[in-house]
C-alpha cells in the first residue's frame, strides 16, 4: 500500500503531525526523523524556525502546573529545551545545521544528536535517528495533550515484568509501551533511547494487552 504521505495533496500543504500519526502513514523514500540539538535552550526557536519553511518538526510538549492565589494553572512547555525531531531527507536536514555555511537555512545553533555509543564505518559516531514507526508512536502519547501525562527521569520509572503493551481504551488508546508504576500508580512509558522518556497518566489492567516486541 502506498503511504498516505506520498499523495500529492499531502505533500503540496506539507506534511503535519496529524499526517503521520493516520494508520496508513508510512516512511517516505530517504526520509528519517532526526534527533536534533540546539545550544543555548533555543530547541523551540529552531524548530519553529525549520517548519516556517514547510519541513515537519516535532517539538514535545508537556503540561505544568503553577498555583496561582490558590487555583492550579496548566501551561504548555516544552519538554527538553535543547532537543527536537526534524523528518527529512539527510541532505535537506543537514541545510538547517551550523554545518551549512553557503545557504541562509543554516542555523548555526542547531547540529544533529549524536549517538556516542555507536561508530559508524568511518569511526566517527552516528547520527542519531528514531525509526518511523517508533516515532509514530512516541508522537502519539505525548499528542494525546493529557495534563497529567509528562516526561519522566529514569530515576522515576519502576518497570514492571514483562514486555510491550498496547493501550486498547482512553485518550492513549493505540499507544505501545512497558509498564512502569510512577510515583505510585501504573502507567504506560513510551522511550526514545537516549533521548527520553514519557508516561502516561494512570492505565488500568484491563485496558492493556501484550504485543510482540515488534508490534508497532
Amino acid at each position: 500500500m502506498e503511504s498516505l504521505l506520498n499523495d500529492p495533496l499531502c505533500r503540496e500543504k506539507g506534511l503535519t503531525i496529524e499526517d503521520i500519526l493516520h494508520p496508513e502513514a508510512c516512511e517516505l523514500p530517504e526520509h528519517k526523523w532526526y534527533v536534533m540539538r540546539a545550544t543555548y535552550c533555543r530547541a523551540q526557536k529552531a524548530a519553529e524556525l525549520i517548519s516556517q519553511g514547510g519541513t515537519l518538526t516535532f517539538l514535545p510538549m508537556e503540561c505544568r502546573s503553577t498555583i496561582v492565589e490558590g487555583v492550579r494553572h496548566w501551561k504548555k512547555v516544552p519538554c527538553m529545551s535543547t532537543t527536537f525531531f526534524v523528518y527529512g531527507t539527510y541532505s535537506r536536514v543537514r541545510q538547517f545545521t551550523h554545518r551549512n555555511h553557503d545557504s541562509a537555512d543554516g542555523i548555526p545553533y542547531v547540529d544533529f544528536a549524536f549517538d556516542h555509543t555507536c561508530k559508524e564505518q568511518n569511526g566517527r559516531d552516528r547520527i542519531m535517528t528514531v525509526p518511523f514507526r517508533e516515532m509514530q508512536n512516541f508522537i502519539r502519547i505525548v499528542e494525546a495533550a493529557v495534563p497529567e501525562s509528562y516526561s519522566v527521569s529514569p530515576q522515576e520509572i519502576h518497570y514492571k515484568p514483562g514486555g510491550l503493551v498496547r493501550v486498547t481504551e482512553g485518550p492513549f488508546k493505540g499507544v505501545v509501551g512497558r509498564v512502569a508504576r510512577i510515583h505510585s500508580q501504573q502507567r504506560v512509558v513510551v522511550t526514545i533511547p537516549g533521548v527520553i522518556s514519557f508516561a502516561s497518566t494512570y492505565i488500568p489492567k484491563a485496558h492493556l494487552e501484550p504485543v510482540e516486541e515488534d508490534g508497532m
